[in-house]
């Protein structure tokens, strides 16, 4: 892969991000559901499960929690035409900027027909 094609493939992977950031800090489940390819796998403490639906309501998150916004730094692991496998280290915030939580996440993504999407994520709270 050239250095170049590397690059746009970077601004896809960000602009992808973007977008599933913004749905999360103010979508709904369909939003987001919008942006996985179905089924998603979610990995969670005990099992990985197979999910037809997004496993999270981020509106329920949002009025449980008092989430309004979240910090992330996102690094591209591993990068093909077609798939890309993320760490992203996050902080959700109140709208205080007062912290609620930490959460480690790893996601791998594969682009089907043109579109980027999740197809599998895990999270672990709380470590940092």
């Amino acid at each position: 892969m050239t250095v170049e094609r590397q690059a746009e493939l970077h601004k896809e992977i960000e602009a992808f991000m973007d977008r599933y950031n913004e749905a999360f800090v103010s979508g709904t489940r369909e939003d987001l559901q919008a942006l996985v390819h179905l089924p998603v796998i979610y990995v969670s403490e005990t099992e990985a499960q197979v999910r037809d639906r997004y496993p999270f309501d981020p509106e329920r998150m949002r009025e449980s929690m008092g989430f309004h916004h979240p910090e992330t730094e996102t690094k591209i692991v591993h990068l093909e035409e077609t798939r890309a496998h993320l760490m992203i280290e996050g902080t959700r915030h109140r709208e205080d900027d007062s912290v609620i939580e930490s959460i480690d996440s790893f996601y791998i993504l594969h682009k089907h027909d043109g579109d980027w999407g999740v197809s599998v994520f895990s999270g672990i709270r709380g470590a940092r």
